[in-house]
């Protein structure tokens, strides 16, 4: 078994860019022997619609966002499942976890936490500004403060 890039970490929103990344990881996956890691990382602050935020001074309702997160959650835990089944299918071994934070952030230190060898994500994601065509936001913080490498398909 290779050991160079054992646990590769796929950030995951679904976005064309992170699938693009998922299907360049399954191909590295395979060629190396590794282990993916898929991670999505739930921002608070996006997971209800804007509308609920946009009234100032409203009540905020606890009950009503624990709604939307459940219910976001819930549908990105199916997509994540389908993506593992499509990577074993590939003749790769993967896992997925979902968790709550700022997205830079969780990602760093998640391949920290689990020593992840090599990170492979998309340019852009599904919160990037769509006017700026340079690396989105997550992306650049990433391969600039990763201690490991960082592969960044477009």
């Amino acid at each position: 078994m290779n050991e160079k890039y054992r646990r590769i970490l796929v950030p995951y929103d679904g976005s064309r860019f992170s699938r693009m990344a998922l299907d360049e990881a399954i191909e590295i996956a395979k060629k190396f022997d590794s282990d993916l890691y898929l991670l999505t990382v739930m921002d608070a602050l996006t997971v209800a619609p804007p509308a609920f935020y946009a009234i100032p001074g409203a009540i905020f309702d606890i009950k009503k966002f624990e709604k939307y997160y459940r219910a976001a959650t819930s549908k990105t835990d199916l997509v994540l499942r389908d993506e593992v089944l499509r990577c074993k299918e590939q003749g790769t071994h993967a896992d997925y976890e979902i968790m709550t934070g700022v997205p830079g952030d969780t990602i760093l230190e998640f391949a920290k936490k689990k020593k992840i060898d090599l990170i492979i994500m998309g340019s852009q994601g599904l919160s990037g500004i769509r006017k700026i065509k340079a690396l989105g936001s997550i992306s650049r913080k990433v391969s600039e403060l990763a201690v490991c490498p960082v592969l960044i398909v477009r």
